[in-house]
Formats: C-alpha cells, sequence, structure tokens
C-alpha cells in the first residue's frame, strides 16, 4: 500500500487542506492519506489550539466523502511532545497490519 501522511493542526481543517491531500493522493498514485492531527504542535500554544476531539470531529466530517483520505490521531493519543522519528516507525508497523 503507497501511503502519504500530511501532519497539521488542521485548527480548522479547510479546504486547502483537502485540496492538498486529494493532489497528492492523485499526483503520487497513493492508496490513502493519512491526516494527522498534531495532539501538542511546539509552536502552538496549548491555551490557543481548539480540543483535539473537536479536530478529530471536523476531519471526520471534512473526509466522509472520500475514502483516500483518512484521519490518524496517533498524535492526539499520545502524551507529551511528538517525536516525528516515533510516528513513522509507528506507522510502518501500522501498514504492516493493512
Amino acid at each position: 500500500m503507497r501511503l502519504g501522511v500530511f501532519g497539521g493542526a488542521f485548527d480548522p481543517i479547510h479546504i486547502g487542506h483537502l485540496v492538498l491531500a486529494s493532489e497528492c493522493r492523485q499526483q503520487l498514485a497513493l492508496d490513502a492519506v493519512w491526516l494527522v492531527p498534531s495532539g501538542s504542535p511546539p509552536h502552538k500554544d496549548p491555551g490557543d489550539l481548539t480540543d483535539a476531539g473537536a479536530r478529530v470531529e471536523m476531519l471526520e466530517l471534512a473526509t466522509a466523502g472520500d475514502p483516500g483520505l483518512m484521519v490518524n490521531t496517533i498524535e492526539i493519543d499520545r502524551e507529551g511532545r511528538f517525536l516525528h522519528r516515533r510516528h513513522a516507525r509507528d506507522n510502518r508497523r501500522l501498514r504492516s497490519r493493512l
């Protein structure tokens, strides 16, 4: 499976995010693109960030019509600051189960 990973705060998700994810999927011949909302991004004040559950819900609603765009909550599910190297390793494990 060819998979793209698109991370961001998605606060809020908007048409630009969806167009970019869809175009990447098409241009790179990807089977799917995971949209990965950030849990605790280092460049944002946690008090300024919309609740993670609300951001996930917005993402799920926005991607509901496109089976090639999927929400992955791996960063939100993890406590503390997120390490991209760990994320890549964990995603490889998840992909191997698909």
